[in-house]
This record gives C-alpha cells, sequence and structure tokens, in this order.
C-alpha cells in the first residue's frame, strides 16, 4: 500500500462525513428514523494549475491505483497537527472496548485539553479514522477517556498505539474514471505555458 504524493499539496479539499440512515415516513408525514452504525470519511481534493513536472507524480500515482481497486494512505493538509497538546505516548487502555469513547493512557499527566473536538486519531491494527467528538483532558496518572465519531468499528487490542499526528487516511479512489484537463495559461500556445488541472474524489476504504 502506498502513501499519495505530498506535494504539490491540493489547494482546495472538501471532507464529508457519510453516515447512512434507514428514513420511512407514515401517511400522516411522521419520520422514522434508525441509524445503522456506519459512517466513513469521503474526500474531494483540487489542486492549483500545476506544470506537467508537478502533476507527474500525481498523475503516475493515480493511474497505478486502477481505478477502485487500489488502496493507499494520505495524511491530510492542514490536520497534521491537533489543536489539543497531544504529548505523550498514547495506547488503548483495557481489551473488548465497543461504543462511543475510547479508554486510553500514556498521555502527559493532568493536562487540560489534552485533545480537542473535531482532532483526529488512528489506532493501531485498524484502518479507520476517528474524530474527537469533545474536548478532553489527561487526569493525573496520563488517563484519558475519548469520545469519538463513529463509534468503534473494531474492538481495539489492549496497548495498541494511538496516532494523532500525522493520522493516515486509508483510502481508494471515488471513481474508476481519472481524468485531468489541460488548459493553456500562458500568452503562447507552446507546451511551457500548458498547464494541468485537476481534481479527486476518494473515500476511506477499511
Amino acid at each position: 500500500m502506498g502513501a499519495f504524493p505530498t506535494s504539490p499539496a491540493p489547494a482546495d479539499l472538501k471532507i464529508q462525513s457519510v453516515q447512512p440512515t434507514r428514513v420511512s415516513q407514515s401517511q400522516a408525514m411522521n419520520l422514522s428514523v434508525r441509524e445503522t452504525g456506519a459512517q466513513r470519511w469521503a474526500l474531494s481534493a483540487t489542486w492549483a494549475p500545476m506544470t506537467r513536472a508537478q502533476f507527474a507524480p500525481i498523475s503516475a500515482f493515480v493511474a497505478a491505483q486502477k481505478g477502485r481497486a487500489g488502496v493507499f494512505t494520505w495524511t491530510l493538509p492542514v490536520f497534521q497537527t491537533p489543536l489539543g497538546v497531544a504529548t505523550g505516548t498514547p495506547v488503548v487502555a483495557g481489551d473488548d472496548q465497543t461504543g462511543t469513547s475510547i479508554v486510553t493512557s500514556g498521555w502527559t499527566h493532568s493536562v487540560t485539553g489534552i485533545l480537542k473536538a473535531g482532532d483526529y486519531l488512528h489506532v493501531a491494527g485498524q484502518s479507520k479514522v476517528y474524530q474527537v467528538a469533545d474536548d478532553c483532558d489527561s487526569d493525573e496518572t496520563g488517563n484519558a477517556t475519548i469520545s469519538i465519531i463513529p463509534g468503534l468499528m473494531v474492538s481495539p487490542a489492549d496497548a495498541s498505539a494511538i496516532t494523532v499526528n500525522n493520522v493516515p487516511f486509508t483510502l481508494s479512489l471515488g471513481s474508476d474514471t481519472f481524468e485531468y484537463q489541460v488548459t493553456n495559461r500562458g500568452g503562447n500556445d507552446d507546451r511551457a505555458s500548458k498547464m494541468f488541472v485537476f481534481s479527486l474524489q476518494m473515500v476511506e476504504a477499511f
């Protein structure tokens, strides 16, 4: 599994949380909604116009995915570092955890805001990325209970490492079609003035 090229970074990035529900409506127009418990991240990235040399590594990498068959990792620009203090060596604290929170240890002791709402985290041994739902603190022994979105998809093993910096998203392409546009952005109609315009849709793979 390869890693998506980090340079050049996209100019714009849209992140979607896809959480399907089952919805039914009665003749009286009353809605009934049930959660499925499923969730995945969907990304749309757009790059500023690039030269051929800038675009070439991205083009080769995307083509090598063979449509949606390939799986790769990507650390999202802007989100490499969390908003929280995030110091220490955090790990999962305890087996058989389920639900919308995860008990952890190994943080720097007694820190307010060890993680902040909106931070992302990754647990070793699974590809799912979770988002922190609420600000959380570490206690005097370095423990912290973190509310997460979505709930745990897989119960993590005790002592599994937790990554909060440079969180790797495991992704596949959102389509089997790979396309880009070559446009003339200069005064002369020559190869030096050609720029490559590109956007890409990706979905979390787990």
